[in-house]
C-alpha cells in the first residue's frame, strides 16, 4: 500500500484555559457534560473529569451503566447535549462532525471491544492505518523510527508478535492477537491520548493482566495518556487511579 497524500496539518487551536504557567494540558477534560438518546430513558451527567498529561486511570462499572457512550463522547463521535470536553487542550464538543473526526485521527488511539480490525490487510497494514488518514500520526510515527513501517513493526515486536505473523490476514489470528494488533495500532504515532473500552473482556485472567501491564509501558514509553475501561475491577491497581463509572455519572 502506498502512503498517499496525506494533506496539510490543520492549525492548533489551545483553549485558554489549557495551560497554566507553561503545564501541560490535561489529556482530558470534561466539564458539566449531559447527553441522553433522543429516544429512549437513558441520561449520563458528569460535573467533572480529568485525565493528566501521561496518566494512566482505570474506569470500572457494570455493564450498560454507560461507559461506552462516555468513551463515545470522549472521543467525538458522539456530541454531547450540553458541557464542554477538552482534549489536550483543544474544546471537542465545539467541533463540527468533520473537525472532530481529524481530530480523532490526529490525537487518539481507540482500542475498541471488538477491535474493528480490517479482516482484508494484514498485521502489519492495520497497524500503519492510522498513517494513513493522520499527516500527524505519519510525522510522528517517521520522526520516532524513520517511517511509518519501521514504527510499526516496532511495536508489532514489543508487543510480542512474532515477525513470521506480519503477512498474516489478522482474520486467521487469536483473539489475543488480534487485541495486540489493535493496541498497537491505536499506539501508532503515539497519540496524546489511548481510550480503551473493555479490550480484554473476551481474555482469560492471566491474559488480561499481562496485556494490560504491557499497553501501561507502551502508554509510558510513548508519552501517551490512557483511559482504561473494564468491569474487571481486579485490573485496577496496575494503572495510576481508578474511578468508579457510578460515582461519575451523577443521573
Amino acid at each position: 500500500m502506498s502512503d498517499g497524500h496525506l494533506g496539510p496539518m490543520a492549525p492548533k487551536e489551545i483553549a485558554s484555559s489549557a495551560l497554566v504557567k507553561g503545564e501541560a494540558a490535561p489529556a482530558v477534560r470534561v466539564k458539566d457534560l449531559s447527553f441522553s438518546w433522543p429516544k429512549g430513558s437513558f441520561r449520563l451527567k458528569v460535573k467533572s473529569f480529568e485525565v493528566k498529561a501521561g496518566e494512566r486511570v482505570f474506569i470500572s462499572g457494570p455493564s450498560g451503566c454507560g461507559k461506552s457512550t462516555f468513551l463515545s463522547l470522549i472521543a467525538g463521535i458522539l456530541k454531547p447535549n450540553q458541557g464542554e470536553i477538552f482534549i489536550d487542550g483543544q474544546n471537542l464538543a465545539s467541533k463540527s462532525g468533520p473537525k472532530r473526526d481529524k481530530f480523532r485521527g490526529d490525537k487518539l488511539g481507540f482500542i475498541f471491544q471488538q477491535f474493528n480490525l480490517v479482516p482484508y490487510l494484514n498485521i502489519l497494514e492495520n497497524v500503519i492505518l492510522p498513517c494513513r488518514f493522520s499527516k500527524v500520526r505519519y510525522d510522528s510515527a517517521t520522526r520516532a523510527a524513520g517511517s511509518p513501517a519501521q514504527a510499526a513493526r516496532a511495536l508489532i515486536s514489543r508487543l510480542e508478535l512474532g515477525e513470521d505473523l506480519l503477512d498474516r490476514p489478522v482474520s486467521r489470528l487469536s483473539v489475543g492477537q488480534q487485541q495486540r494488533v489493535a493496541a498497537a495500532r491505536a499506539l501508532m504515532g503515539r497519540p496524546p491520548l489511548l481510550v480503551a473500552d473493555e479490550p480484554t473482556s473476551a481474555l482469560d485472567a492471566d491474559l488480561r493482566l499481562s496485556f494490560l501491564r504491557l499497553l501501561a509501558q507502551e502508554c509510558r514509553e510513548a508519552g501517551s495518556s490512557l483511559l482504561f475501561v473494564s468491569h474487571d475491577r481486579s485490573l485496577a491497581g496496575e494503572l495510576d487511579r481508578a474511578v468508579d463509572f457510578n460515582d461519575l455519572n451523577e443521573t
